[in-house]
């Protein structure tokens, strides 16, 4: 006996949000990576993030090189940032 199952996903546009689920999340990054966007990572949890999923939030730390200090930035996503802006 031969069984077929059929999965039936929801189209995704470039800039579109992520959807919950496994299976649908992997169909959202293909389109998204399909579109020329590319994962960042998040400066505080070091999880690799789309651009949508990234918040304006931007961690700043002075760094000593073998020369100087440099300031190194970090884009964060909006799940690190939400914590954040409610203790303000």
């Amino acid at each position: 006996m031969m069984r077929v199952h059929i999965l039936a996903q929801a189209t995704y546009k470039p800039g579109d949000q992520a959807p919950e689920g496994y299976l649908a999340w992997h169909e959202w990054a293909e389109t998204q990576h399909k579109a020329g966007l590319r994962q960042k990572e998040c400066g505080r949890c070091g999880k690799f993030k789309y651009p949508q999923e990234l918040s304006a939030t931007v961690d700043r730390c002075v760094m000593q090189s073998r020369t100087r200090p440099v300031t190194l930035t970090t884009l964060v996503c909006n799940a690190c940032a939400a914590p954040s802006n409610a203790e303000i």
